[in-house]
């Protein structure tokens, strides 16, 4: 589905939920708004998140957080719009502004039996059910409607049944499993903002989580950090970045080529190179970022228009 009817009908939707309580934006600025719920406080949703509740930092937590930040974790249309775990369940918690139309008819909910996002596991009816915290989830006796006891199969069942991805791999499984294991209600953060900072640290941790992986997770994680950094070009405005648009763009594609080739040797070499250039293009947006869409009031601005 285009971006142009993607965002007719979340506004048709919104509308009739009565979200909708200023003039629609003629097309999607960023992806989020293509699932975030329209109204006064839709740029505020898109700046700031749930405080993460991450008990224990390891290379196996590092690996599922940038997974669980990846859209190509879930596949087919999910993956296509944008979609990650992280948007129906911010830093592991709940997306309360959650409304895209493929998934839900009311805010903070989704349809796990949605036929959009699956063939195995879509029922043909609209049946939101609330978007659960993840909080504490590893202490759980059963998981989803079908109360699964393994915390691992029901994982592999929302990315592969309730979506389309691919089956993991051993040790991306493990990842987002001990990222899962590791969220707990006693390592909860206040609320946080979605800054140039903590967009850069996603795709910094994504990359040095990519240098201690297997080969296979490897090219999974530099993807998730290829995604990181799109993720900033789509706050970066054309006008007055396109230079810097540019220059992030252009290391995404050096990410997609070290994915192509032997993913470890590559960092080894093109690693240390990579990350001045990309900690330069961080630099240089820095001091206008609140001329980008990190800021609340530009990005408002931008929504308004």
């Amino acid at each position: 589905m285009d971006r142009s009817l993607r965002t007719v009908k979340l506004l048709f939707a919104a509308a009739a939920l009565v979200f909708l309580t200023a003039a629609a934006p003629s097309q999607i600025i960023l992806r989020e708004e293509a699932w975030t719920a329209p109204g006064a406080n839709q740029a505020r949703a898109m700046i700031v998140a749930p405080g993460e509740c991450i008990a224990a930092q390891t290379t196996n937590t590092e690996i599922g957080r940038a997974l669980f930040r990846s859209p190509n974790l879930l596949g087919g249309p999910a993956a296509r719009a944008g979609l990650s775990c992280n948007a129906c369940h911010s830093n592991g918690r709940v997306n309360a502004n959650f409304l895209m139309p493929e998934l839900t008819n009311r805010a903070g909910a989704a349809d796990v039996t949605s036929e959009w996002a699956s063939h195995a596991r879509g029922d043909g009816v609209m049946n939101p059910v609330d978007i659960p915290d993840l909080v504490d989830v590893g202490s759980r006796e059963g998981l989803g409607h079908v109360r699964d006891p393994s915390l691992e199969h029901f994982v592999r069942g929302v990315i592969v049944e309730e979506f389309q991805g691919e089956a993991l791999t051993d040790q991306a499984l493990v990842g987002v499993v001990a990222y899962l294991r590791a969220s707990v209600i006693g390592a909860c953060t206040g609320e946080s903002a979605i800054t140039l900072a903590s967009a850069a640290d996603d795709v910094r941790r994504a990359v040095a989580a990519a240098e201690s992986a297997d080969a296979p997770t490897a090219r999974l994680l530099l993807l998730a950090a290829q995604d990181g950094v799109g993720r900033i070009v789509e706050r970066l405005p054309t006008r007055g970045f396109a230079r810097d648009r540019g220059r992030f763009e252009r290391l995404s594609r050096d990410l997609g080529a070290l994915r192509r080739e032997d993913a470890h040797a590559r960092l080894t070499d093109a690693g240390p190179g990579w990350r001045a250039r990309f900690e330069a293009a961080v630099g240089r947006v820095a001091s206008r970022e609140q001329r980008t869409y990190f800021n609340e009031t530009t990005l408002r601005a931008a929504l308004e228009r």
